[in-house]
């Protein structure tokens, strides 16, 4: 549907997390009046009938992901099979029905569980305010017997994680973000992938006590991942008061009690 110029700017005055939602609401109110055009006008109107309709949440968790399974360049993984199996495992979590118990009403959006992935390290889709985070990386790996000293891997590590020594390449852990970036250029193979995986993260999230998610295991594999995740929705749906977000119960446990009771 065309938005005109107008529209588009009371459309970037929604917060970022709701606004694809948002447009999405918007157009099909409009389509539904047969409209095939959003004017400035269209867009106020359409506001104000969806003002409550559009602050509740249908469901009690969220998953999302960037795009990179479908053919980013940068993609490390492809995880659409994993986020059928996510979700089918959050639906059958019922935090539907869990959340709207403990919050004794409608749920809005920030009560949701939310579960975001990214494909590879540069993060597109904003994990690092979800519940649970899941990132695309490579298990890098070098053979130094192999390396010739070209120097290309330093010209392409953003990070500056990497340095050559007389023995060979050398891997700062702290720094790497494990990009694969090094072994694409490696001409000789003395870096290269053992294997996959995923980052996993926890506890991000938005709001007047803002929190950056935490990373719980370094890298894991798919079955791991659904395995972690399923233990910490159980552990979410102990420890919840009233429909807090995951950061703040972590916050109450403690970081140590928290991995003690899901790793």
């Amino acid at each position: 549907m065309e938005w005109t110029p107008e529209a588009e700017a009371w459309l970037k005055r929604v917060p970022f997390f709701i606004r694809k939602k948002v447009k999405r609401e918007v157009e099909k109110w409009l389509a539904d009046q047969g409209r095939s055009r959003v004017t400035e006008e269209d867009f106020l109107r359409a506001k104000e009938a969806l003002r409550g309709p559009a602050s509740q949440a249908r469901e009690g968790f969220a998953v999302e992901a960037c795009f990179g399974g479908a053919g980013c360049e940068n993609a490390l993984t492809d995880s659409r099979a994993l986020l059928e199996k996510i979700e089918k495992l959050l639906a059958q979590a019922e935090l539907t029905s869990f959340l709207m118990a403990k919050v004794g009403g409608p749920l809005k959006h920030h009560h949701q569980f939310r579960v975001g992935l990214s494909e590879c390290p540069n993060a597109c889709s904003q994990i690092h305010i979800k519940d649970v985070a899941l990132q695309g990386r490579i298990l890098l790996d070098l053979d130094p017997s192999l390396c010739t000293a070209c120097e290309s891997c330093l010209e392409v590590c953003e990070e500056g994680a990497l340095k050559l020594s007389e023995a060979g390449p050398v891997i700062e852990e702290a720094k790497c973000v494990a990009c694969g970036a090094c072994v694409k250029i490696c001409p000789t193979g003395a870096l290269y992938e053992r294997g996959r995986g995923y980052r996993v993260l926890v506890g991000g999230k938005l709001g007047r006590h803002p929190r950056l998610a935490t990373e719980l295991v370094p890298i894991a594999g798919e079955e791991e991942v659904l395995k972690l995740i399923e233990k910490i929705v159980n552990l979410y749906k102990e420890e919840n008061l009233k429909g807090e977000r995951l950061g703040t119960i972590i916050e109450r446990l403690g970081w140590e009690e928290f991995k003690k009771r899901v790793l």
